[in-house]
């Protein structure tokens, strides 16, 4: 998988160009794999960590709401779910990781 870094925040829509996507990793952003374990284990980010969309109402324990979350997955449908449902959790800083 070779994601371009074209980032979409949730909230507005607003695309961040690959420098600030790198930054925004760079300084505590923490990138989220929403597929299975499965799918993950072939061929996950570096550094990504995997809360499958399914298990999402508990695991997002480990994620702090105070960062930056950049969300990616199969397709936008389950990020953008995703997206919502740690929105309504608090998370305010909510990305998407856009493939090529």
């Amino acid at each position: 998988m070779n994601p371009a870094l074209s980032l979409m925040r949730h909230a507005g829509a607003e695309t961040l160009p690959s420098a600030r996507a790198r930054r925004l990793l760079a300084s505590g952003g923490q990138l989220v794999d929403i597929r299975s374990p499965a799918d993950f284990g072939r061929d996950a980010l570096p550094g990504a960590l995997n809360l499958p969309i399914e298990a999402l109402s508990w695991k997002h324990r480990s994620l702090n709401r105070l960062r930056p979350v950049i969300l990616y997955g199969h397709d936008g449908v389950h990020c953008h779910h995703a997206a919502q449902w740690l929105a309504g959790r608090g998370f305010s800083a909510i990305y998407q990781l856009r493939s090529a």
